[in-house]
C-alpha cells in the first residue's frame, strides 16, 4: 500500500529529509504542468517549479492537516506562477502545446487528422489569449479535473467567482475560436 502524503510529511518532520523526494516525485509533473500553463515558457516554468518545492520544504511545518496536501502545494504553485507574471522580466512566449496533450489523435483518415490539427491550433491560440490566471483555472478544472471548491482554495477566489470565471472563459474561448475561423475565411 502506498504511503499517504501525510505519512510522508510525518517522516520528513521526524528528520527523514530524504522522504521529501517521495513528495517531489509524486507532484513534480502536476506542479510543472500548472506552472507551465500559466507561464508558457518551459525554462521559466522549470525554475518556478523548483522554487515551489524549495518553498514547500521550508514551509512544511506550516502545513495544517485540515486541508489536503495537494491543495496546499497547488496553492503555492499558483501563487508562485502568478507572482512570476508580475515581474518585469516576465514575457509571455510561444504556446508550448501543453494543453493539447490530452487530445487523442486518430490515424484513420488524413483529412480528419488535418481538421483535428486545425481545431487544436484554434484552441491553442484561443487559450494562449487568456490571462495567466484564467489559463491556470482552466487547467485545474479541465485537465487536472479539480473540483470547484479545490480551485477556490488554490486560487483564493470564492466558489461562485470560480464558476463565473469558468463560464466567462468558455464564452471567451468560443468567441476567440469563432473570430479565428472568421479571419481564416477572410484570408482564404
Amino acid at each position: 500500500m502506498a504511503e499517504t502524503d501525510e505519512d510522508i510529511i510525518t517522516r520528513v518532520m521526524g528528520g527523514e529529509q530524504e522522504a521529501f523526494a517521495l513528495l517531489v516525485d509524486r507532484y513534480k509533473d502536476k506542479v510543472f504542468a500548472l506552472v507551465m500553463g500559466v507561464l508558457k515558457n518551459r525554462e521559466l516554468a522549470e525554475e518556478v517549479a523548483q522554487d515551489v518545492f524549495v518553498k514547500v520544504y521550508l514551509s512544511l511545518r506550516k502545513f495544517r492537516n485540515d486541508a489536503k496536501f495537494s491543495t496546499w502545494i497547488y496553492r503555492i504553485s499558483y501563487n508562485s506562477a502568478i507572482s512570476e507574471t508580475r515581474k518585469s522580466s516576465y514575457k509571455n512566449t510561444v504556446l508550448d502545446g501543453q494543453y493539447l496533450d490530452n487530445v487523442a489523435e486518430t490515424k484513420e483518415n488524413n483529412d480528419e487528422n488535418m481538421i483535428k490539427e486545425e481545431e487544436q491550433q484554434k484552441l491553442s491560440r484561443a487559450i494562449s489569449a487568456l490571462k495567466p490566471d484564467e489559463r491556470c483555472i482552466l487547467r485545474l478544472y479541465y485537465f487536472e479535473e479539480k473540483a470547484i471548491n479545490d480551485i477556490s482554495r488554490i486560487t483564493g477566489l470564492g466558489q461562485s467567482n470560480v464558476k463565473i470565471k469558468l463560464h466567462r472563459m468558455r464564452k471567451k474561448l468560443k468567441s476567440l475560436i469563432e473570430e479565428d475561423e472568421y479571419k481564416t475565411l477572410v484570408v482564404n
